[in-house]
């Protein structure tokens, strides 16, 4: 050791020495243990690793002065004293130890960093030489971002227990109006259990900008490093107007590492209990998750148990094969809407197997729905049993380009109507050559049989029929590239498609199922078939034609627009009258997308017929404008008898954001149906954030009514404790 003020005498302003005896390394190991008491210490070394110093990292202390005293056998370091070992530093006014005692004193404002962002604070304190036992006055702590820890005295306990004396715990930061943390625990005696990693609360009060608000005897919760631990998370509270005031209290239990299990009492004043649970479990080769809910309030009065089940899974057959499933159900309609759980109006439940490769794919499916709708019988929905799609691909050695064979079937069964099925077997080829002038031209070609049965259909007169088709076609694009000065490029895409195809392809024998549903719109106006699904076939030649416009620039600015229309020789009423594809002119479909990133984003896309009737308008528009934020969107659509939609739909949607600072934010929906002049839904939420919380309280009014669920107006508080049993770690 060299002392400060010879080292002055040397020229040497200030120096770092390193430690070669055993007792200055014992002493820095020993302040190195304060880590360990100020619980809870998410990233406090183990006393034995402590113990065994990486002789490879460097050791240094230094000091304005540093005494060795023989005869009293002590080492004293003094005056700002600084150690360093590998990343962790320590300093102090003061350090002592005696060799004759075994004890280990440092003072005057200690502070304790490690690599990892840990920093300790202390006014003093004292250890025996074996680190068994000892006691820090004055201790504050702070780990990482989100834990702040104080107390009067910390007392180290047979190496696995830190205990700390009038202690406070928070993770917030301090208010500096108040000199208070939001929220904190205060004790009169915490117990950090490293071996276990648990915190222990003793007379703990829980304090709300300094109010105290709740006293336990006991109360523990796991320390910042566990990840997954038992115990109850953060009630949720909420009033509706249908089940009338509630409280949803999860308790989360860890089974093991791999599984866990969330029960939810959901407890109504109008509807009884709710009993909610989901269990998640990760294996080897897959995951699964299962959920749902019961009660045994039955609002339908049909004297039975009504819940949902929702779940869903994956797992690896093989390297490339997997097979799963994803099933919701309920026993009511009106019972996921009674109770706000959100699932749209139709459930698709799907077990199935799959591949995919870069040659090729198969996907083999069952596939059940579950309509939600009061005006839509559950017996007219089919069941898919199974679904089918395969296909390989390969290089074609004669004409070049790619050759590709395909299968697809499926077989659909109701309880009341038609059942149905189709094979469809088929190959096809496509080649693209771009040439040195820029115009990329794309040969294709497709050759395909289908076979189909039917049952339980009077308006078809054979139960068996079959359709061998194809058809030839070629694309040409020719992107037009024009560079400006300023950096902005603009491109300018004509595309052509011409395809030939034999008439006669569709009969009244065919049981169209997966087709008749065509969405015409701008981006499948190129498409070799327009229609949705493979049991209808686009008859006949036609000629598919399109116009794309961008604008590329890093000025922020962003515009895209295309317009695009089908042209036949022959009138195809295998499409719907609605569907725009009917005509031998289709309608026009046309969209333009513009944005200023961040601030602006716009899109419409429209179908309008030759004498500028709109059949379909859609629009989507948001504004970032801090510290504001507002979304709407618009949609129109013609009615179209043949699909089941009977009437027009014009519907508009608004979300906005508004914060107010830092920490407080409001927001706002709405959705009203413009065709029959009435609100579907609208609600609101008043939010406050900051690092150790979260508080929502939102209100919400369903217009709707449906059988058993009729129109409700809602209210809830939801509220999130950071590191304190919020679930965010679930």
């Amino acid at each position: 050791m060299i002392d400060r003020a010879e080292k002055k005498r040397h020229a040497a302003s200030r120096a770092a020495v390193r430690v070669s005896t055993a007792i200055p390394r014992l002493v820095f190991v020993a302040l190195l243990a304060l880590w360990s008491w100020m619980g809870p210490p998410a990233l406090s070394p183990a006393w034995a690793q402590l113990l065994n110093i990486d002789e490879d990292l460097p050791v240094a202390l230094v000091a304005d002065r540093v005494t060795v005293d023989r005869e009293s056998n002590t080492v004293i370091a003094e005056g700002n004293v600084e150690v360093f070992y590998g990343e962790r530093t320590l300093t102090a006014q003061k350090i002592i130890y005696n060799d004759d005692t075994g004890r280990i004193a440092a003072e005057g404002d200690i502070v304790l960093r490690d690599e990892t962002g840990v920093t300790v604070f202390a006014d003093a304190a004292d250890l025996d030489a074996d680190l068994k036992d000892g006691l820090v006055r004055g201790a504050r702590a702070v780990m990482g971002e989100h834990t702040r820890l104080a107390a009067v005295e910390a007392r180290r306990i047979d190496e696995r227990y830190n205990t700390l004396s009038k202690a406070v715990y928070s993770p917030c930061a301090i208010c500096p109006d108040t000199e208070l943390p939001l929220w904190r625990i205060r004790a009169r005696r915490i117990i950090h259990d490293e071996e276990e990693r648990i915190i222990h609360y003793e007379n703990a009060t829980f304090d709300v900008m300094g109010v105290s608000i709740a006293w336990l005897p006991y109360f523990r919760h796991p320390d910042p490093t566990v990840k997954r631990a038992s115990g109850f998370l953060v009630p949720s509270f909420l009033s509706s107007s249908t089940f009338g005031y509630a409280i949803k209290t999860p308790f989360f239990w860890v089974i093991d590492d791999h599984s866990d299990f969330t029960f939810t009492p959901f407890l109504t004043t109008d509807d009884g209990v709710i009993l909610e649970g989901e269990y998640r479990k990760a294996f080897r080769n897959g995951d699964l998750r299962l959920a749902g809910s019961a009660t045994f309030n039955d609002f339908t009065g049909s004297d039975r148990i009504q819940g949902h089940l929702d779940t869903e899974g994956l797992f690896a057959l093989t390297e490339e094969i997997n097979w799963g499933w994803d099933v919701t159900f309920t026993t009511d309609d009106a019972y996921l809407s009674r109770y706000d759980f959100q699932f749209g109006d139709r459930l698709n439940s799907e077990i199935f197997i799959e591949r995919y490769r870069s040659d090729g794919f198969f996907d083999v499916s069952a596939v059940y729905f579950q309509s939600l709708r009061d005006d839509e019988p559950a017996g007219n929905i089919p069941l898919a049993l199974p679904t089918v799609d395969i296909r390989y691909n390969l290089d074609d050695p004669w004409a070049g380009g790619t050759f590709g064979l395909f299968a697809s079937g499926h077989a659909l069964a109701r309880n009341n109507g038609r059942n149905a099925a189709r094979l469809t077997l088929g190959a096809d080829w496509e080649r693209q050559e771009v040439l040195d002038w820029g115009l990329a031209l794309t040969g294709f070609g497709e050759v395909r049989a289908d076979f189909f049965a039917a049952q339980d259909d009077p308006a078809i007169t054979d139960d068996f029929t079959s359709r061998f088709t194809g058809q030839a076609g070629i694309e040409a694009r020719f992107p037009l590239i024009s560079d400006t000065r300023n950096g902005v490029t603009h491109v300018f895409e004509p595309v052509v498609q011409g395809i030939v195809a034999p008439y006669g392809g569709n009969n009244i024998n065919i049981p169209v199922e997966d087709s008749l549903v065509t969405e015409f719109d701008e981006t499948n106006v190129i498409d070799r078939n327009h229609f949705s699904g493979l049991d209808a076939f686009e008859e006949g030649p036609r000629i598919n034609l399109s116009l794309r416009y961008e604008r590329i620039a890093s000025d922020g600015l962003e515009f895209n627009a295309s317009v695009g229309r089908v042209y036949r020789f022959r009138q195809l009423n295998a499409f719907s009258a609605g569907s725009g594809l009917r005509d031998t002119e289709s309608d026009f479909v046309a969209s333009w997308q513009a944005s200023f990133h961040p601030y602006v984003k716009l899109r419409h896309r429209v179908r309008f017929s030759e004498d500028a009737t709109i059949t379909r308008n859609e629009f989507f528009g948001s504004l970032k404008v801090d510290p504001a934020e507002l979304s709407t969107s618009y949609v129109f659509l013609e009615s179209d008898p043949a699909i089941g939609a009977i009437s027009d739909r014009e519907e508009i949607n608004a979300r906005g954001k508004v914060k107010i600072d830092n920490n407080w934010s409001v927001t706002a929906f709405g959705q009203r149906d413009l065709q029959f002049g009435e609100f579907v839904r609208i609600g609101g939420a008043l939010v406050y954030e900051n690092e150790c919380c979260s508080v929502e309280v939102t209100v919400g009014r369903r217009f709707t009514d449906q059988e058993n669920s009729p129109a409700s107006t809602s209210f809830g508080l939801n509220i999130s404790l950071l590191t304190l049993g919020d679930g965010n770690e679930r």
